[in-house]
């Protein structure tokens, strides 16, 4: 058993409830973590016998600049969903981890993060 992450890939999008968030944009940075059986990838040297990060990363470019959303939430959902569609029969689980640093409330933080996971197909 093993597990890919990447780590902080960063997306400059226009996700928000308010207004201001859609016209202005933000940047939010993305963690992903796939769990699966890597001992044969490790044995073959083949990307086949694993998820390519490069795919997944152009996966959520892809989805982050086709679509919009109000919650990050939503993203979080949106990119369990295309990683589910692609990779779900080699991976046992997919959790996700979405930054939001411009918020447009009051206090002082360093961002927003919501965590979302989900089982997958794989063995």
């Amino acid at each position: 058993m093993g597990k890919i992450r990447i780590n902080n890939l960063k997306f400059f999008t226009k996700n928000g409830v308010l207004k201001e968030e859609r016209v202005l944009g933000q940047q939010l940075e993305v963690d992903v973590e796939l769990t699966m059986d890597i001992t044969k990838a490790g044995k073959t040297d083949d990307v086949a016998d694993t998820v390519s990060y490069a795919e997944v990363n152009d996966q959520i470019a892809l989805r982050l600049q086709r679509d919009s959303f109000d919650l990050i939430e939503a993203v979080a959902s949106a990119i369990l969903d295309d990683i589910e569609e692609v990779h779900g029969e080699k991976l046992q689980k997919a959790m996700v981890r979405i930054r939001k640093y411009s918020v447009p409330m009051p206090g002082i933080f360093d961002n927003i993060e919501i965590e979302m996971e989900r089982e997958m197909n794989g063995k």
